[in-house]
């Protein structure tokens, strides 16, 4: 008596996704390097004499600071965490709403 095989269903090939390279931290940690020495030399530095100029230059590269620590060290390009994106992004509205509305007080 012959074994009976049974026919195999294949199954889909996934795309190899490219592993994380610490070129990619390298690069992401020269970059908040960068925006540091801006924000020292805009401060520091005398070159910006109005003080709503180097506010918007702090807030604005802090700001990329944030996003580039988020999605690089904290992995939020990856998937599965668009429900924490989504919180976070929320909570921000409301920190920001809250704060406004406080100062407008």
């Amino acid at each position: 008596m012959e074994p009976q095989l049974q026919p195999q269903t294949q199954r889909p090939v996934k795309p190899k996704e490219k592993p994380e390279t610490a070129w990619r931290y390298v690069l992401s940690f020269v970059w908040m390097i960068l925006f540091t020495a801006i924000a020292f030399i805009v401060v520091g530095g005398g070159l910006v004499e109005s003080k709503t100029a180097i506010f918007w230059v702090l807030i604005i590269s802090a700001s990329i600071q944030v996003v580039l620590q988020l999605f690089t060290f904290m992995h939020l390009n990856q998937k599965g965490y668009g429900i924490v994106i989504l919180f976070m992004g929320v909570g921000l509205v409301i920190a920001v709403v809250s704060a406004v509305g406080m100062v407008l007080m």
